[in-house]
């Protein structure tokens, strides 16, 4: 028989036995053709998610800060659960969620003076399911809780970790799943200790791949109905996203600047007709009166014996439309020893406009801070209520701002941003009002915005290269939680595998290169990870908070510094706190992921505390000054670290620290004041700081 006889048989037979293919298969059969723009639009919406989801659960910290339930119910989805995993208990639907959090707020809408309610959430790790419609998140939780409006007084603590999940509804997220996992607890008086007798390892959402590139490439079967914006919508959506980026790095450095009292460069990062509001103290207007105003806090410079850090949480950051203006709100939580022997928490909330100048550079032009509590330490926020007055003399403020404008003594509120679910201004409950929604300075003139015109194809590259940029930073905040979480629980494969290919890590004698001797580095120099046949009874979270993110035009390299917020918690003793700096680590996009190229090298310790009971503030009362370099090979392990580490790595290093002449900063410990080292000038100014370090490596130099 001739071949075509025989194929066309064959083939006439095949299509009688033919049947519908599997839905998925014709869907993937034919692929579109997408219109390029239709194609960006897409994937801006995918890279907004990320940062959609994490400002939904610093709203809900905010609105719970003041006692908003009502505010806080929008955020959740209408078949929402909260999970108490260790406890075993389930909590679903709005109406027992409701009574969860009223609950847990004391029983009231709307939290007032002399009482406190801060939770903080730490370290987010969030990434986006494939179809684009969900997105888990995982967080270090700490409660700091309190009242003291009646006969009995009262403060705790309590915390642990939160694997979320988010589902977008109506083109909107919202908090479907929490998995709440309870590790710690404990009075003020006592001290946290672990909740209970064995802490599992809290399961992890994402894989080290996963981690540095969230949002993962869009699949063949998305959601491809029509997003209907324009090229011009759709380059205005991605330059407020490295707005958002620009003015929380910005935010954060301010928070490092304050720590080292380093009040010229804190000045330069405002407008020069800036304002500044220390609510219930008073306004200070303008460069001049802003850099006295913030020698209440004493002359720059930090002193023998003095800590004055200033964390900043929670930031979000609402751009205008008009593009060059913007409202941020967050939380600061500061830990203060103006003098050796004395300590004070404070809370406070931030409410500040920022401006984009001629020069395309943003600065703060409207600083609001209102305080909620300052307590002595020894005392707890309970027991001590420290209210700050307006200073007299050359350190007076240019206008009043009256108790009436304080949360920490008027049933008062800071304003808050839009909520972010029903886009509507947020309500206070009968008896408050808000404070912080007028202007203290005119609306600043009007900036030029250039037209969007040009040809199609060079302006969506360059929206795509500034796209790559946006989803960078986020990639990059996700690494940094995972080194943490990941040095938390000992799980060294995936510690490596974050790192990239010739990533490089200090552990011991020296810097380790390359991935596997990383590894063994840091299996050998700790001890055996938490198992079934190794349970764990204690944790001590690495927290990796206030990321300052700096990414190259490119999108392909970046720096990053943070604050080492650590803490511990077993059954034996009260958990006690301590904070380093990551100062300069370096990240590469590695075949399309983020990796970690030099990371871990931490200037530690700037808060040490050997027990909770003397906190951070009477550590080495008895200590002399120390020189300001000593040995290179050995860290100094603080408090409880020793209990976790072994004593000796067998393998050499591949870069020893005799190769250098000093160790960055030595090993200054409490109540001498360490250097702090940055990796990046002023952003305004220019002004390049004492202690300059531009990339790790080359900064200790022979």
């Amino acid at each position: 028989m001739p071949l075509g006889i025989m194929l066309a048989g064959v083939l006439m037979l095949a299509g009688q036995l033919a049947v519908p293919a599997p839905a998925f298969a014709q869907r993937m059969s034919a692929p579109r053709q997408d219109d390029p723009v239709e194609m960006l639009a897409r994937d801006v919406e995918r890279a907004r998610s990320i940062r959609q989801v994490k400002d939904l659960q610093y709203s809900l910290t905010q609105y719970a800060q003041y006692g908003l339930i009502d505010e806080i119910m929008t955020l959740y989805s209408d078949s929402a659960v909260i999970e108490q995993v260790y406890e075993g208990r389930t909590i679903q639907g709005h109406d027992a969620i409701r009574r969860y959090w009223t609950e847990r707020l004391g029983g009231q809408n709307g939290l007032g003076p002399q009482q406190l309610f801060h939770q903080m959430f730490m370290s987010p790790t969030v990434t986006l399911n494939y179809d684009g419609r969900g997105a888990s998140g995982r967080w270090t939780e700490l409660t700091m809780r309190g009242r003291w409006n009646g006969r009995n007084p009262a403060a705790d603590w309590s915390g642990g970790m939160q694997v979320n999940d988010y589902v977008r509804e109506n083109g909107v997220w919202k908090i479907s799943r929490v998995r709440d996992y309870h590790q710690l607890e404990g009075s003020y008086y006592d001290g946290f200790f672990a909740a209970h007798p064995e802490l599992p390892l809290v399961p992890y959402h994402f894989s080290p791949l996963q981690v540095g590139r969230p949002v993962p490439t869009e699949p063949g079967d998305a959601d491809r109905t029509l997003r209907g914006l324009s090229l011009e919508q759709i380059e205005a959506q991605i330059d407020t996203m490295n707005a958002e980026d620009e003015i929380r790095s910005l935010q954060n450095m301010y928070g490092y600047y304050v720590d080292q009292k380093m009040w010229d460069d804190v000045t330069d990062l405002f407008a020069a007709d800036g304002a500044m509001e220390i609510a219930g103290v008073g306004i200070y207007v303008g460069s001049a009166s802003i850099r006295r105003g913030l020698e209440r806090d004493g002359l720059q410079g930090l002193q023998r014996g003095q800590i004055n850090d200033n964390i900043q949480l929670h930031t979000v950051v609402e751009v205008d439309p008009n593009g060059y203006e913007a409202r941020v709100r967050g939380t600061q939580l500061g830990m203060v020893t103006p003098e050796l022997g004395r300590a004070f928490w404070s809370v406070s909330t931030f409410v500040n406009r920022y401006v984009k100048g001629a020069d395309g550079k943003w600065r703060i032009r409207e600083m609001r801070l209102f305080p909620d509590v300052k307590a002595d330490y020894y005392q707890g926020w309970h027991l001590s209520q420290v209210v700050d007055t307006a200073p007299s003399g050359p350190l007076a403020p240019d206008r009043a701002s009256g108790a009436d404008q304080s949360p920490q003594v008027s049933a008062v509120m800071p304003v808050f941003l839009r909520n972010p679910v029903n886009g509507r201004d947020v309500g206070y409950p009968g008896g408050f009002s808000g404070v912080g929604a007028d202007r203290l300075l005119p609306a600043p003139a009007a900036l030029a915005i250039p037209a969007r015109d040009g040809a199609q194809a060079p302006r969506i590259a360059e929206a795509r290269r500034k796209l790559n940029v946006a989803k960078a930073y986020d990639a990059i905040e996700n690494l940094s939680g995972a080194f943490g979480d990941y040095l938390d629980d000992w799980l060294w494969d995936e510690f490596s595998a974050i790192m990239a290919e010739d990533g490089t890590r200090p552990q011991g004698s020296g810097f380790h290169v390359g991935r596997n001797n990383v590894y063994n580095a840091m299996t050998e120099s700790h001890r055996a990870p938490p198992s079934a046949t190794n349970p764990r009874d204690n944790v001590r979270p690495h927290k990796r908070i206030q990321p300052v993110i700096q990414v190259t035009p490119d999108g392909r390299r970046a720096t990053l510094r943070t604050r080492l917020f650590l803490y511990f918690a077993n059954d034996v003793r009260a958990g006690a706190f301590n904070g380093g700096m990551y100062p300069n680590e370096t990240l590469v996009l590695e075949d399309g992921v983020w990796k970690y190229e030099v990371g871990g090298v931490i200037d530690q310790t700037y808060i040490g505390s050997t027990s909770y009971e003397d906190g951070w503030a009477r550590r080495g009362l008895d200590l002399p000054a120390t020189p300001p370099h000593r040995d290179l090979g050995r860290g100094n392990d603080e408090g409880e670290e020793s209990r976790y580490y072994n004593s000796d790595i067998t393998r050499p290093a591949d870069i020893p620290w005799s190769l250098f002449s000093y160790r960055r900063g030595g090993n200054a410990r409490f109540p001498d004041v360490k250097p702090m080292w940055f990796a990046y000038r002023n952003p305004i100014s220019g002004r390049t700081p004492t202690y300059y370090c531009p990339h790790i490596l080359t900064c200790f130099g022979p």
